[in-house]
């Protein structure tokens, strides 16, 4: 990874994003430790650009002196940055600085600020996309000045650049990496980047393998639509991928990952090999047109893991077919189609066989956190939202990888009403289990072992009008159990409206409740104590048809939600869920109001019409 200077000094250059700083870096001819060490001081703990630029040109000159490459190029790129305060255009300065430098500097230095001009061009374009897509292309016409560039423009100058930076593929597969240890963060893979090559090819894969769809494309444009981009590796790097598409950036992609997997075919130890292969294969995957790319796929990652067996760098490869099996498992339909229905055992048994490996790997991490998201447990349940008092319900379980539920209902009070509107407070959760229940029973769950999410209906036993709330639990409550809570009403009350017009009903025979009495409650929000407040309305008694008309208030411009706290004989209907907002009008108003929400749609005889000709015309009014 190539050095990233200081993002706040300097946004321009904050698209490094392969270079980090690296004070502490060894030299072969002389330690520049305390020079950085006296930069960084300056920047970051006293806020001095300017001195700071001084210093860095004098390490600059003497890395120059001494041809310390990686210093050039670290010095190169903070002088540029250093100076993105106290200069106009930055930006296209410090592009003809670092051209300046390719110039200036002979190979591999000179194709290292190529990838990083690359990167300046491509951050650019990203920044500004907004101004550059409505820019048509131009011919015949000087392109000195990059920001007034097109699409095309940008695009064939970074592919270019990205392209010459891995020209000189001989010098750069023997150069190493060490003697630029100053301006590269080592991490725990140089063995997958052995080479400057690798450094810099699989940099321009990043930009090669995005699709950039904004890009204008000819109608012989290059699609990945041979099967042979799945082959082998040893076949791949023989494979002719022709096109016309001279500007086709997957083509280019493709290119560069067989030059890249020949490069390391016969290595001693397969690693970067099969590294750059199966990244390959993925980028194949992602943008194939074949039709039968899934089982392609699928084949190569299976022919990886079968030559290179228990190798810690194919583990990757078991882990995309594994991910291949769990993704088909959600494919499973349990009424339809059920084909896929236990692949998420096979994604299972590659996992926990990986898991067995030794050797740490990117694989074998990437089958861990898969193999807990296959074991994972998940519950959902639903129960109608009224439930008729002295009959069983039923309650809908959806769950997963669990075999057993432990369940509760409980009375709730104020506090637990409110905590509910915030299932994510952990205090809820707390107050939930330490309730006392008046009910608690367990209920075994049809046994599945597929991995699969699954549905079944169990009953619960009747219960007395009444708010409620059911508590269900993979387990006995405990802080590793999955929990899940509804709130619920029991009554024998039912309304139905259309409008201001209500009828209060027997949920259970749908005939009328005479003298039923309504309490309407209003939520309104409260600016002054920033936060929702409830208040009593009107008050309404049914008439014999259970019926009631709800009256509009008289303030103008007036809004709130609204609940209905309905009571008949010993059953009461409270639901704690206000109504859509409730927008009245003042009724001297009324007439205006209507007026305003008139409209009139006209439908002619013919759309166009001759200088004299009569319109017939007719007119639809709402």
């Amino acid at each position: 990874m190539l050095m990233q200077p200081f993002k706040t000094l300097f946004p321009f250059i904050a698209f490094f994003t392969l270079f980090i700083i690296n004070s502490q870096a060894q030299v072969p001819v002389k330690n520049y430790e305390k020079e950085w060490k006296k930069v960084d001081e300056l920047i970051t703990k006293n806020n001095l650009p300017k001195s700071a630029l001084v210093e860095v040109k004098k390490i600059y000159t003497l890395a120059k002196k001494e041809k310390q490459e990686a210093q050039i190029i670290k010095s190169a790129v903070y002088m540029i940055g250093l100076q993105q305060e106290n200069r106009e255009e930055n930006e296209i300065s410090g592009i003809k600085e670092i051209e300046k430098e390719i110039g200036l500097n002979k190979e591999p230095v000179a194709s290292i600020f190529k990838s990083l001009l690359a990167e300046v061009y491509w951050n650019y374009f990203q920044n500004n996309r907004w101004k550059i897509y409505g820019r048509t292309e131009t011919k015949q016409f000087k392109k000195e000045d990059f920001s007034t560039w097109s699409i095309g423009d940008f695009h064939k100058k970074i592919s270019a650049l990205n392209s010459q930076s891995i020209t000189d593929e001989k010098r750069l597969q023997q150069t190493k990496l060490e003697p630029f240890d100053a301006i590269i963060l080592k991490g725990n893979v140089r063995h997958l980047r052995p080479t400057l090559y690798d450094l810099l090819a699989n940099r321009a894969l990043e930009y090669f393998k995005n699709d950039e769809r904004e890009i204008t494309k000819p109608t012989y444009a290059f699609e990945i639509a041979q099967s042979s981009a799945f082959d082998p590796a040893v076949d791949f790097i023989t494979r002719k991928f022709i096109t016309k598409d001279s500007s086709s950036l997957q083509h280019k992609a493709l290119l560069i990952y067989q030059k890249l997997i020949a490069f390391h075919l016969n290595d001693a130890k397969p690693d970067a090999l099969l590294d750059a292969d199966i990244q390959r294969l993925e980028f194949v995957h992602e943008n194939s047109t074949h039709v039968e790319k899934e089982d392609l796929f699928r084949k190569a990652l299976n022919h990886i893991g079968q030559q290179y067996k228990d190798h810690p760098a194919a583990a990757q490869a078991w882990y995309l077919l594994a991910a291949q099996y769990n993704n088909d498992a959600d494919e499973y339909k349990p009424l339809g189609d059920t084909t896929h229905r236990f692949d998420r055992i096979k994604a299972k048994e590659i996992c926990e066989r990986i898991l067995q490996q030794k050797d740490s790997s990117e694989g074998k991490t990437n089958c861990y956190n898969l193999l807990n998201e296959i074991n994972k447990k998940e519950l959902q349940f639903s129960i109608e939202k009224v439930n008729i008092p002295g009959q069983v319900f039923r309650a809908l379980i959806q769950y997963r990888n669990i075999e057993n539920l432990q369940l509760r209902i409980i009375k709730p009070n104020s506090k637990l009403k409110e905590l509910l509107s915030n299932n994510y407070d952990e205090e809820l959760w707390k107050q939930l289990i330490a309730a006392s229940p008046i009910k608690s029973w367990q209920q075994t769950l049809p046994a599945t072992a597929d991995y699969q999410k699954h549905s079944v209906e169990i009953k619960a036993d009747a219960l007395p009008a009444g708010e409620y709330i059911l508590l269900a639990a993979s387990d006995n409550f405990s802080n590793k159990s999955v929990i899940g809570a509804r709130l619920f009403y029991v009554s024998n009350i039912s309304f139905v409206n259309r409008g201001n017009d209500y009828f209060v009903l027997s949920r259970e025979t749908g005939s009328p409740l005479a003298a039923a009495n309504i309490q309407v409650w209003k939520q309104q929000y409260d600016y002054k104590q920033s936060k929702y407040v409830k208040e009593k309305g009107s008050s309404y008694r049914t008439d014999g048809n259970g019926f009631f008309k709800l009256n509009n208030p008289k303030k103008e411009n007036y809004n709130y939600s609204y609940a209905l706290d309905i009571t008949y004989k010993d059953d009461k209907l409270f639901m704690d869920d206000w109504m859509q907002d409730y927008y009245y009008r003042n009724p001297d108003t009324e007439e205006n109001f209507s007026v305003t929400n008139r409209r009139v749609f006209f439908f002619t005889d013919r759309s166009i019409y001759r200088p004299g000709q009569t319109v017939f015309f007719k007119g639809i009014t709402i």
